[in-house]
């Protein structure tokens, strides 16, 4: 999914438009996907309003995700993820992770090379 984020001065608009595409290409549109990065689980999904990427929170008396948090978020007015500024290097909660990252770990994961 690299290739969706190639030209930096891009709307996030036409940012989520290649998301969508690139999605829709690999059969992954709408479909809530579940990664683990650095021990943590997360949820990723892109559908007609945003691609968004939250963290789980583990706890057995709620339900999953519950309480969680976005990590990145993709909408036709906003990027976002935990990378963008301000940020501090030492959060502990912090996936680590950029736009990109995010990306190409979802490509990697969930198709066949």
């Amino acid at each position: 999914m690299t290739g969706a984020l190639h030209g930096s001065e891009i709307s996030p608009a036409e940012l989520l438009g290649r998301i969508q595409a690139r999605f829709r290409e690999l059969g992954l549109f709408g479909s809530p996907l579940t990664l683990t990065h650095n021990g943590e689980k997360y949820l990723a999904a892109c559908d007609d309003q945003a691609f968004a990427v939250y963290r789980l929170v583990d706890q057995g008396h709620v339900p999953p995700g519950r309480p969680g948090w976005p990590v990145c978020l993709v909408t036709a007015e906003a990027v976002v993820d935990e990378t963008s500024p301000p940020h501090l290097a030492d959060d502990e909660f912090a996936s680590g992770l950029s736009l990109k990252e995010w990306l190409d770990l979802i490509e990697t994961s969930f198709t066949s090379p």
